[in-house]
């Protein structure tokens, strides 16, 4: 891959007709990007007119002694996809969105910025802004005339100024959201307050049945493993999970014995709630030893998850000696047979150690699906040794027009197609993939890989066209046609969400199929090859957008040959068909995100689609905002399975608040853990009370809505959590955004359907709600998120930021996860672990600043209390 220079100073034009006599004119002192030129960025306001729509402004300060003119250098970046409105822009400049969310900004012939002095570049877009990570990122200069080969500058001086008016973070006027601060954070946590140690729940998600025991166990050095040979592997992995917290690995013995000091694996034939796969029975008895039980070995891995839960939570931190062990008896199964977790690495890119470690977490709670989202229009992230440019061409992305040799810039990945310096570069390699493979089916977790088409799949059609152009030059032209994803005489026009007009398959070309043949061939070599159960494909087949293949020639060949295709959405349905059949004849499963198993009826609105019932098509439902708030019901009752994703419960990349600096998305409002754990699968009508913007549901919509049969109920096969990639940059936010969303997900996954939630009178489901809502915080906060410091190396999980609020006179102060510690100050400094800790009401002073801390030290955001002038306490 060629190397693209970066320099520092270029020289700019000096005039045509110059005497070599005459002085050097100032415009001929290089002008030093880096180290003189400081960029900020500011969002005035949300609110400027009758519709939706942003102000902002680039300022650019001058900190050197020349001029900056406008020859030969333009500014890129990225930011949330906008359009801009050219009309709006000024001062001294162009901005452009060339694809996406790639912008230019290209200064005129009027452009000068002397030494010391600022310039402001104005704007507007649609829609609003109110993330700080709505912000432009990955910001560079591109020096030179040359795109291809210029010199590439990334802006190092470069600030967001804060979003602290109401206009900067309200999404325009029907916005009834308040502002998160710190007495809407004590109001948020009013429902939690601590319990004791011997009251919070030793096991998430929560057993069917947990019964107490008399005494206590004791797990040593010398306690010992014994299992039959078909749970070899449960038991190597409850050996290698117990040396950890022992500091000396348990010895196996294939014969169960009697005595105190071991733990017994065995499968039996029973029941549990009338569930046989994955139901699992456990019982510890002083005297007796430990015995799992389950029907299969993905019952006796579960009992050994839920034991790890009930041992102290501090061996996790250090190995003990012994580990006590209350006596209990537990039985218990899962409520939907699917629970699922999907990982977007394709936006951008998060690597096998990232992917191995959330493995490892979802088996803790009894999550089994986990859904890798390989590919779409940013980049293809697994190596397919048949078709070498789609990693090659289609996992890199830096600074291009032409997209030959790898992709444009994307969510900020910046200029440089570098694995080591941008999440927007990297792939999975094949090896890779099968160790993933491999550590998935010991962990009893089944990997469901997605291959989005035929819309989100610019990254596919980009790297096809580099194979294209490399065979037709050497003269090997029906290979260069063998794969290719276009059909170049397509002049359709369209714009996908994203705003992308290239981004969609010529369903209509064969050689779109025999790809796709070529890929799940791939897939299930590595499949085998790790010994791992490939059952599902999902094909993605969402936002495919008005306007495509409206004008391709192989189109209106096709539909002249077959008049049952009348028109795109025809169209739509012959692809989904054929690759139906395609991935049938593998004896594997077609999933998708909805379209897959919908058709729009006279007025528009989506509708289930008879033509695909029984073709094994299994349905991934997100959208249920607005009238599709009850799609995945329709869909159920239509007679489709149907995994629920509901985008306001359950996606995870939405911010788990209104706060400018939390980032995620909010477009489908915000999720946080308490969102998570209050989604009823089965009763989302009354799960959902509001709209994204904090409006209630009317009910006239309401009444509009289609219950789920309850004889249709068992075709909801499960629920499942999305993170999508686009403002996750590295493993560290992964984590952030997952954890402890995770935990709320995986207990409406597992658990049983929760009393509160069958309450008609709603002050005594609210009331219920609130203290099984407390019990399950405190769950989190004197145990899980304590363990999950450690677990696996320890995960970088969200800390809430503290509530606080100014009552009777005295500062009250409370935390979402009663069990964390908050720390403050009163002089004005940013608090520390060492700083005092809460731990009763006191009077304030001008200004509390209070964060939120975990035992390793690791802080929330801040939260400031200004205290009225007449509550201070003056201390001498």
């Amino acid at each position: 891959m060629k190397k693209l220079a970066v320099l520092t100073a270029l020289l700019l034009t000096a005039p045509l007709l110059q005497r070599c006599t005459d002085p050097p004119p100032h415009d001929a002192t290089p002008f030093d990007f880096q180290s003189h030129l400081s960029v900020e960025w500011e969002l005035i306001s949300n609110i400027i007119g009758d519709e939706p729509a942003f102000r902002a402004r680039f300022l650019f300060h001058n900190r050197g002694p020349d001029t900056l003119r406008s020859s030969n250098w333009a500014l890129y970046f990225n930011q949330t996809p906008r359009d801009i409105e050219p009309a709006s822009i000024e001062g001294p400049a162009r901005i452009e969105r060339l694809n996406g969310d790639f912008y230019r900004l290209l200064p005129t012939a009027d452009f000068a910025l002397p030494p010391g002095d600022s310039l402001s570049i104005r704007y507007e877009g649609s829609y609003f802004m109110v993330k700080e990570c709505d912000a432009p990122v990955g910001l560079y200069f591109r020096l030179g005339e040359e795109e291809e080969d210029a010199t590439l500058i990334p802006v190092e001086d470069y600030r967001v100024r804060p979003f602290e008016r109401p206009e900067q973070y309200q999404r325009f006027t029907f916005d009834r959201l308040p502002f998160p601060d710190a007495q809407w954070y004590f109001e948020r946590n009013a429902a939690a307050h601590p319990l004791p140690a011997r009251q919070v729940q030793p096991v998430l998600p929560s057993p069917l049945r947990l019964a107490p025991g008399q005494g206590t166990l004791f797990l040593t050095a010398a306690t010992t493993i014994e299992y039959p040979d078909e749970l070899q592997a449960e038991a190597e992995y409850l050996a290698e999970s117990l040396e950890k917290l022992l500091g000396t690995r348990p010895a196996l013995a294939p014969e169960e014995t009697e005595g105190p000091n071991h733990i017994v694996l065995a499968l039996a034939d029973f029941r549990v709630n009338g569930k046989a796969h994955e139901a699992y029975r456990l019982i510890a008895m002083p005297g007796d030893g430990v015995r799992i039980e389950g029907n299969d070995a993905s019952g006796v891995f579960y009992g050994i998850q839920s034991l790890l839960h009930l041992l102290p939570v501090e061996a996790w931190e250090a190995p003990a000696d012994s580990l006590h062990l209350p006596a209990v008896a537990i039985e218990d199964s899962p409520r939907f047979p699917y629970r699922g977790m999907h990982l977007d690495i394709a936006r951008n890119f998060n690597d096998k150690a990232a992917i191995l470690k959330l493995l490892e977490v979802m088996a803790l709670y009894k999550l089994n699906r986990l859904h890798l989202h390989l590919t779409d229009d940013e980049g293809w992230r697994l190596q397919i040794p048949e078709l070498p440019e789609l990693t090659e061409v289609g996992a890199f992305r830096g600074h291009t027009l032409e997209e030959k040799r790898f992709l444009h810039p994307a969510y900020g990945s910046g200029p440089h197609p570098d694995p080591e310096t941008s999440y927007g570069s990297g792939y999975l390699s094949r090896a890779d993939f099968v160790e993933i493979l491999r550590r998935a089916r010991a962990l009893h977790i089944q990997v469901i890989p997605e291959i989005n088409m035929p819309g989100h799949a610019r990254a596919a059609i980009l790297a096809m066209k580099a194979r294209y152009h490399r065979l037709l030059e050497e003269g090997r032209t029906e290979e260069a046609e063998a794969y290719l994803l276009h059909d170049p005489q397509d002049s359709s026009s369209y714009r996908s969400v994203q705003g992308y007009p290239d981004n969609v398959v010529c369903v209509c070309r064969e050689s779109v199929y025999r790809f796709y043949e070529t890929v799940v061939d791939a897939l299930q070599a590595m499949y085998a090859e790790a010994d791992a159960p490939l059952e599902v494909v999902h094909t993605g087949g969402d936002e495919v957008p008005a306007g495509v293949w409206a004008g391709s020639p192989l189109c209106h060949r096709l539909m002249e040959k077959d008049p049952t295709l009348q028109d795109t959405e025809d169209l739509a349905d012959y692809f989904r068909s054929r690759l139906a059949q395609l991935l049938a004849e593998r004896g594997l499963t077609m999933a998708g995100w909805e379209e897959i198993a919908l058709h729009r009826d006279e007025a528009g609105r989506y509708q289930p689609n008879p033509a695909h019932l029984g073709k094994n098509l299994l349905p991934y439902v997100w959208n249920s905002l607005g009238e599709a708030l009850d799609l995945g019901y329709r869909l159920a009752n239509a007679g489709y399975p149907v995994v629920l994703c509901n985008v306001d419960h359950l996606y995870f990349d939405l911010a788990y608040d209104k706060h400018p600096a939390e980032p995620g998305y909010y477009w489908g409002g915000f999720v946080d853990t308490r969102k998570a754990f209050s989604f009823l699968p089965f009763d989302v009508l009354n799960a959902t009370r509001e709209d994204p913007f904090g409006n209630p549901i009317p009910q006239a919509l309401r009444r509009k809505m289609t219950p789920l049969n309850p004889a249709n109920a068992e075709r909801i096969i499960g629920i499942q959590g999305q993170l999508w990639s686009e403002t996750v940059k590295g493993p560290q936010m992964m984590e952030y955004y997952y954890l402890p969303k995770l935990l709320g997900l995986a207990e409406r996954a597992w658990a049983a359907p929760p009393a509160w939630a069958s309450l008609a009178d709603a002050e005594q489901r609210t009331r219920a709600f609130q203290e099984a809502w407390n019990r399950f915080a405190n769950a989190l906060g004197q145990r899980e998120l304590p363990r999950l410091e450690h677990f696996a190396g320890g995960f970088n999980f969200r800390l809430p930021p503290p509530g606080a609020a100014i009552i009777e006179g005295l500062l009250h102060v409370n935390v979402a996860f009663p069990g964390l510690s908050v720390h403050y100050t009163t002089d004005g400094s940013e608090p520390t672990p060492d700083s005092p800790r809460y731990t009763e009401p006191f009077p304030p002073t001008a200004t509390t600043r209070l964060k939120t801390f975990d035992q390793r030290g690791r802080s929330s955001r801040e939260v400031i209390v200004e205290a009225p002038q007449a509550q201070v306490t003056h201390k001498d």
